[in-house]
């Protein structure tokens, strides 16, 4: 506003329009000059207000930034990185199944179980040997005749009887081997600590004396056996025990062709094969019984064909 005062726009002309009224020309020419002098200060105010608007405007734009500027600079947003898209879910598959190793069972466990309720003797025998009953238990020695009971005295009988299978020790010279049970309820208990054969060789031998042998739970008398051929050879042994008023006879048998066969084969392991056949003799059990009189009846009726 101090513009406005410099300008003589707010000073009194009192005294020289108290002049001028006198003459009305310089009345009218006065007023033209007032009228122009009026106009003229009209446009430099408004020139001025806009010059003021437009300086304050300026000055008002050029002081925001500079108020700014004392500001730390804003650090610049750096985009992110895109994600690393999320792997697709796997599918529900399962573990591979891992194969358990293949245990083979020896044919040694399985196995079968023999049952006489009569005689009250039970026994078990690997499943792929051969049992044989009623007459097709009285085995025969190949090329040296039957296979014989052992009692002192007649009246036995077989009641059943295991062979090995004859593929079993392909390429040797292994010919039969077998497992059987005799009975004899004619015999004493002393009487069944004895063999009727056989001797040791040539008419003035001594027998052999029977030895004690415990097999499994059950303790023998046992003795051994052998003979031979032009072309076989037969090894056997005999366990006899008294139990049920009766004698109980189990046989083990090996038979082979002998050297003198010339065929070249190549011996059998003879003790794994008599291994084999004590076991069977390991897993005997003989329950108490009551021996009925048709099992006597039976054992005389089968004494011709026993000895």
């Amino acid at each position: 506003m101090a513009q406005f005062t410099q300008l003589g726009l707010s000073g009194k002309p009192e005294g020289k329009a108290a002049q001028n009224i006198s003459n009305p020309r310089e009345r009218k020419s006065s007023g033209k000059r007032t009228s122009a002098a009026l106009a003229g200060a009209s446009l430099a105010a408004a020139v001025l207000t806009a010059f003021l608007l437009t300086s304050g405007c300026s000055k008002g734009s050029s002081s925001k930034p500079a108020a700014t500027s004392n500001q730390a600079p804003q650090a610049t947003p750096v985009a992110a990185a895109p994600a690393a898209p999320s792997p697709p879910p796997a599918a529900a598959t399962q573990p591979p199944e891992v194969k358990k190793p293949v245990h083979r069972a020896s044919r040694q466990h399985k196995l079968s179980a023999y049952t006489n309720p009569a005689y009250g003797v039970s026994f078990r025998y690997p499943k792929h040997y051969n049992l044989k009953e009623g007459d097709e238990a009285n085995l025969q020695w190949d090329g040296l005749g039957p296979v014989e009971m052992n009692f002192v005295q007649p009246g036995g009988s077989t009641l059943t009887a295991v062979e090995l299978p004859g593929s079993m020790y392909a390429g040797t010279d292994f010919t039969s081997a077998f497992f059987n049970v005799s009975v004899n309820p004619k015999l004493t208990s002393a009487q069944c600590e004895q063999f009727a054969w056989p001797e040791t060789g040539g008419p003035d031998a001594e027998p052999l004396i029977p030895s004690k042998a415990k097999v499994g739970a059950t303790e023998f008398n046992e003795i051994q056996a052998y003979a031979e051929a032009q072309t076989r050879q037969a090894d056997a042994k005999y366990y006899h025990v008294f139990q049920n008023g009766m004698c109980y006879e189990f046989a083990v048998g090996l038979e082979t062709t002998s050297e003198d066969s010339g065929d070249g084969l190549k011996a059998v392991d003879r003790d794994q094969v008599f291994r084999k056949l004590n076991w069977i003799l390991s897993t005997v059990k003989i329950q108490p019984v009551d021996v009925p009189e048709v099992a006597h009846a039976t054992s005389v009726s089968g004494d011709s064909n026993s000895q």
